[in-house]
């Protein structure tokens, strides 16, 4: 059973409701690792986002007391890849109410912040809107927007991305690329299939955002980037640079950091 610096328990489901229930739950601070069941390319498998965002949740958690981690939100939004064999994806308003049900039940019992830490690029903008809803829901027809549970969506690449750029050795990256393979390289080396790697990239224009459509129809592989270029020792250098940045949110919220 994983356990914390101090002692305590980390994950949400190891606990007993009577030991919940003891908290101090306005003051603990869960984590809600976010993921995704989809195709990338022949090297890795469907599970790379969800386990990743777990174990960064994980080792983020494990330094810093009264942090929590919930079970993983493996099936999200995917729908880019999902002419991809394997991928499974939720329709987004279905993922909005699922995301809203947990919150109201965390709410209910008295949970009062929340940072989702999410891995995979499809789900970015609809965690967005479900977060968006809740409170749209929660609100009163004293005020509209009840904001007494802190929820933080945090991209998990997205904060230290100035950073992982300077390891990029390929043209690009963006998936299944030689960042997330080499982070399945340096924690999970089993799952990952070096001799299956490529470097491809969807043929778009330089300088456009990610945008939704097809990625089969233009990509053969279900690669964006060079995933070559991917190593073990690379992987270290981004799982410690993604874990520092979400230990740090968590330590400041522990700390009784506010951002009003």
């Amino acid at each position: 059973m994983e356990t914390n610096i101090a002692g305590e328990k980390v994950f949400y489901v190891d606990y007993t409701w009577p030991e919940l229930d003891a908290l101090d739950r306005a003051g603990t601070v869960l984590v809600l690792p976010s993921g995704a069941v989809e195709e990338h390319g022949a090297h890795l498998t469907l599970a790379n986002d969800s386990t990743a965002a777990a174990e960064v949740a994980l080792r983020a958690a494990r330094e810093i007391p009264g942090v929590i981690v919930m079970p993983c939100l493996w099936y999200t939004p995917s729908l880019d890849t999902s002419n991809y064999m394997g991928t499974i994806s939720i329709r987004p308003t279905n993922f909005v109410n699922y995301v809203c049900d947990i919150l109201e039940s965390l709410y209910r019992h008295g949970f009062r912040q929340l940072v989702v830490a999410n891995v995979h690029g499809g789900a970015k903008t609809v965690l967005d809107v479900a977060i968006r809803e809740f409170h749209h829901r929660m609100g009163n027809a004293e005020r509209a927007y009840n904001d007494d549970f802190f929820i933080h969506l945090h991209n998990v690449y997205a904060v230290p991305a100035d950073y992982l750029n300077t390891l990029v050795e390929g043209r690009e990256s963006g998936h299944a690329c030689e960042l997330e393979t080499s982070v399945d390289m340096y924690l999970f080396p089993e799952r990952v299939q070096p001799e299956k790697a490529v470097e491809e990239y969807i043929p778009w224009e330089e300088g456009f955002e990610w945008y939704i459509g097809d990625m089969h129809a233009v990509n053969r592989n279900g690669v964006h980037g060079d995933a070559t270029k991917a190593s073990a020792e690379k992987g270290e250098k981004v799982v410690n640079a993604l874990v520092s940045a979400l230990a740090d949110i968590l330590r400041k919220l522990v700390e009784g950091h506010t951002w009003a």
